[in-house]
């Protein structure tokens, strides 16, 4: 689901942050931001048929009446969706079968609220009805009025964070404690994280004729040092803690693990925007600057506050 959810969502934001930044806009990029959403449709429709399969797993609900009520809404969103009529790629999308694809969409997330509502005593399932009501509740204006006011487009921002808290729910439920090996999780999550923003930062450069220093060419060393290289030697430093001891870092870990994914992206837009603004001063430098400096602050006190408790730990032996 994770997977589905960053793959699909990456193909519709990413050209939305690249209208802001640059100086043509929305309409420099209509072909970009419609396959785009074409993209995020089918991703967001399989998102939910996998969500289906936990939502019957953990409920024990055996009904295949309601499964294969969900196979149906799904493949006829899907084909609603890949049917011509769509005008993908253009900048005349038809209104009217944006309304009537998203139509099986909704009944499926309805049904999905309902059903997990009722089971919300499932220690799996108690918050994941309201994380579903959000994401629609965020979605279903940009279907309606995002032609006539594009800014609510940014609403599919809040959508995608309603969907990564059913991710993160899940992820608690099915691994309450911390431990060592989450730690080798994390590197070997920012070794791929590094070697794909490494292929971006090359690519999407050659794209744009690029050739003077960006941002986007620190990222990989930055994700690979700060991400894979320190958690795999905090892994080495903790793997022979116990419970106890490892439970009392995970504030300080969670919080450098987080800071550092935004510090990253944070990078990520300063470069996109070095590279697509064609030397315009389109947004504030200053704001920018002092997001990434407030990722940097956070980033250093999560890790000052992790080695101190560690030298603590390794002091007391």
């Amino acid at each position: 689901m994770a997977i589905v959810l960053g793959w699909g969502d990456s193909f519709h934001l990413l050209p939305r942050v690249i209208s802001h930044l640059s100086p043509g806009g929305f309409p420099a990029h209509v072909f970009a931001l419609s396959w785009g959403k074409f993209v995020t449709s089918m991703t967001m429709t399989i998102f939910y048929v996998l969500f289906n399969y936990f939502y019957r797993s953990q409920s024990q609900d055996r009904c295949n009446t309601k499964r294969n009520l969900i196979y149906l809404l799904a493949i006829v969103r899907m084909v609603l969706t890949d049917l011509p009529q769509n005008n993908w790629g253009t900048a005349q999308e038809s209104y009217l079968f944006g309304i009537y694809r998203n139509i099986p969409f909704a009944i499926m997330g309805a049904l999905l609220i309902y059903w997990t509502y009722k089971a919300k005593d499932k220690p799996s399932l108690k918050h994941m009805a309201l994380c579903i009501f959000l994401s629609f509740a965020f979605y279903i204006p940009v279907v309606l009025w995002a032609d006539a006011i594009p800014a609510l487009g940014a609403l599919m921002m809040p959508k995608t964070v309603a969907y990564l808290m059913i991710v993160v729910l899940g992820y608690k439920y099915f691994i309450p404690a911390v431990s060592a090996k989450n730690l080798l999780g994390f590197s070997y999550m920012f070794v791929v994280m590094g070697l794909f923003v490494g292929v971006f930062y090359r690519e999407f450069t050659k794209f744009y004729g690029f050739t003077a220093e960006t941002h986007l060419g620190k990222l990989h060393v930055h994700t690979l040092v700060l991400g894979f290289v320190l958690t795999l030697i905090l892994y080495l430093l903790t793997k022979g803690y116990d419970a106890d001891r490892i439970a009392s870092l995970k504030k300080p870990i969670y919080i450098y693990i987080g800071v550092l994914t935004f510090s990253i992206v944070m990078m990520a837009i300063i470069g996109i925007y070095e590279v697509v603004s064609e030397g315009q001063k389109l947004v504030s430098n200053g704001a920018l600057a002092g997001m990434s400096g407030l990722g940097h602050i956070a980033l250093s006190i999560g890790l000052v506050w992790t080695i101190i408790k560690i030298f603590q730990y390794e002091s007391a032996k």
